[in-house]
C-alpha cells in the first residue's frame, strides 16, 4: 500500500530528480541493486552476531543502518531504471535480491531465540513463498499493455504487504528486541493475508 501511494506522490518524483543528478550514466540500476543486496546481507549478517557476540545493542544499531540504506538503495535502482529502459533481467534481479534480504533477515532473527521465534519465522517464511508464488502467476498472465502502462518489467497487483511495509516490519522487529515474538507473528499473518487477497485478485482478473 505504501508502494502505491509513494509511486503516485511528489516524492517519487523528487527520487527520480535526484537519481537522475547523482546515477545517471554514472551507474547502472543492477549494480545499485547489487549494492541494496549485500547491504541487506550486510544487516542480517550483523543481526546474526548480535546473538552470539557481547556487543548486542551496537550490533543491533548496525544491522537498522545498514537495513535502512539497503532500503534506500534498493528504491533508487527502480527510479533508474524508469529513467533508462526497464530490462526483463533488471527486473527479475530486483526481486531476486529483495526476497533473499528477507530471508536472510528472517533467518538471523531466528537464530537470536530459536526457542521463541522458530515457529513465526517458519510461518513468515512459509508466507513469503506463497506471497510471492501469487506475485508472479498474476504477472505471468497480464496483458503486456498493462504492464507497459504501469512501467514495470514484471506486473503485480497493490497488496497489504509489500516491499515498503515488509522494510518496516523487519526494521521494527530487528529494533524491538522484546517485542520480537509478537511483531513477527503479526507480519507471517499479514503477508499470509496477501497471499489470500492476491488469489482472490486472480479470480476476479480471470473471471473478467
Amino acid at each position: 500500500m505504501i508502494d502505491k501511494w509513494l509511486f503516485k506522490s511528489k516524492l517519487n518524483k523528487l527520487v527520480e530528480n535526484f537519481v537522475k543528478r547523482l546515477f545517471l550514466k554514472k551507474i547502472t540500476a543492477n549494480q545499485i541493486t547489487v549494492t541494496a543486496l549485500i547491504l541487506g546481507l550486510l544487516s542480517a549478517f550483523s543481526i546474526f552476531l548480535s546473538g552470539i557476540l557481547i556487543w548486542k545493542i551496537e550490533l543491533i544499531i548496525c544491522a537498522g543502518v545498514l537495513m535502512i540504506l539497503s532500503f534506500f538503495f534498493d528504491a533508487l535502482d527502480g527510479a533508474l531504471a524508469r529513467l533508462l529502459e526497464p530490462t526483463t533481467f533488471g527486473g527479475i534481479l530486483d526481486i531476486f535480491s529483495d526476497r533473499t534480504v528477507e530471508v536472510f533477515i528472517i533467518i538471523s532473527l531466528v537464530t537470536t531465540d530459536p526457542l521463541n521465534l522458530m515457529w513465526p519465522g517458519i510461518f513468515s517464511l512459509g508466507a513469503i513463498v506463497l506471497c510471492i508464488s501469487m506475485f508472479l502467476l498474476i504477472g505471468s498472465v497480464i496483458k503486456e499493455n498493462d504492464l507497459d502502462e504501469r512501467k514495470k518489467v514484471i506486473y503485480y497487483r497493490h497488496g497489504l504487504i509489500e516491499r515498503s511495509e515488509t522494510f518496516l516490519f523487519l526494521f521494527c522487529i530487528t529494533m524491538l528486541i522484546p517485542f520480537r515474538f509478537l511483531v513477527l507473528w503479526i507480519f507471517a499473518g499479514l503477508v499470509f493475508l496477501t497471499a489470500i487477497l492476491r488469489l482472490r485478485d486472480a479470480y476476479i482478473l480471470l473471471k473478467s
